[in-house]
């Protein structure tokens, strides 16, 4: 770290590494400080995470069976079901090694789609939906609409490509990488990727004639691929991430690449964890996975996120769904080790790719 830190405000990295907070000490260990997996400190560390306050909250939480808040919906109540807490925990280091981990984790693979996407809820509460709605005279009825139609039709809309990624992710991270599941789900992450390199969820009827790839519907399949190690990616997939990582550059990371190059969101200027949806940190991540650090679109991004390092070195916690988490993991508004962090291991792909942080 020493050959990059000259650039920061001032060095964070005894911050990090402090042992008051073992998962983010663990990371910072692996990719700041290229210390093995196998390393003595590296494997202290790691063991700690199972017995950190955060970790033991979310999984006293946890129902015997692996769920959270209800078996039927994985995704509601939102931050609180078991898809965010699988999520959750695999940033925090975990894997499935951990049987709770293990216990969750084929929980939520009741709720993948034939085709390998991830859904938000199964047929229990697609059933109960089509009654709700029939009641309410919501199911059109031009023509006899059968019950396990509508429900196969609901389920089916309903397998998102945000969602997928999201779980590809955290279950590479967890150890699943060559599970068949997780490669048939990034399989389908692959079919359904949009023309222009993007992702949209393409089964929301409010999205059926949409071109345009979605931001938030593109993040997620990208990290996910880029989150395989190079001998896991198929042909299919390095083209799949080639025009993903162009849909986000095109864009420079978070501009309309029509409209003057207009923000298109304010709200991705924020930087947020758990990182679950999109921000200009997120995107550099993904982008930095990809192998395109090089890429001077990327620029502008790099510089608002430099520009927001403060004077002790770290970076805030603008944007996080605080109190409607099983736990909240930092606090809003105050320093963050889990942004410092993600910003350090940008700027030193940047810098291992460039050999300096010149910028366009």
């Amino acid at each position: 770290m020493s050959e990059w830190s000259n650039i920061l405000r001032k060095n964070p990295l005894e911050w990090l590494t402090n042992k008051n907070n073992p998962a983010v000490r663990y990371h910072s260990l692996i990719h700041l400080l290229d210390q093995a997996p196998d390393h003595p400190d590296v494997l202290e560390t790691r063991n700690l995470i199972n017995s950190d306050h955060k970790v033991t909250r979310i999984l006293s939480k946890q129902n015997p069976e692996g769920y959270w808040e209800s078996s039927t919906e994985p995704y509601n109540p939102k931050y609180k079901a078991s898809y965010w807490q699988v999520m959750i925990l695999g940033i925090l280091g975990l894997d499935r090694s951990n049987p709770m981990i293990r216990r969750a984790v084929e929980h939520v693979f009741q709720f993948q789609h034939e085709e390998g996407g991830f859904t938000e809820y199964g047929e229990e509460v697609a059933r109960r939906k089509f009654h709700e709605f029939k009641d309410k005279q919501l199911v059109r009825n031009r023509k006899p609409f059968l019950e396990h139609q509508w429900i196969k039709e609901r389920i089916h809309e309903f397998q998102l490509t945000c969602l997928t990624g999201n779980v590809c992710l955290v279950l590479i991270r967890l150890g699943y990488a060559s599970d068949r599941r997780v490669k048939k789900a990034l399989k389908w992450l692959v079919e359904v990727q949009n023309k222009d390199g993007g992702w949209l969820c393409p089964y929301w009827r409010a999205h059926k004639n949409d071109k345009h790839g979605c931001f938030m519907g593109t993040i997620t399949p990208l990290d996910a691929l880029t989150e395989l190690p190079h001998k896991h990616r198929t042909p299919e997939m390095k083209k799949s991430i080639q025009a993903g990582a162009e849909f986000l550059l095109m864009h420079r990371l978070f501009r309309a690449d029509h409209h003057e190059f207009k923000v298109i969101n304010e709200s991705w200027l924020k930087l947020g964890f758990p990182q679950f949806f999109y921000d200009i940190l997120r995107g550099l991540s993904v982008i930095c996975k990809a192998d395109l650090a090089n890429d001077r679109r990327i620029d502008e991004a790099l510089r608002i996120l430099l520009e927001k390092q403060q004077a002790d070195g770290s970076w805030v916690l603008e944007s996080s769904p605080i109190g409607r988490m099983q736990t909240n993991l930092e606090q809003k508004g105050k320093p963050s080790k889990w942004i410092t962090l993600k910003a350090l291991r940008v700027i030193k792909s940047v810098l291992e790719t460039r050999g300096s942080l010149e910028l366009n």
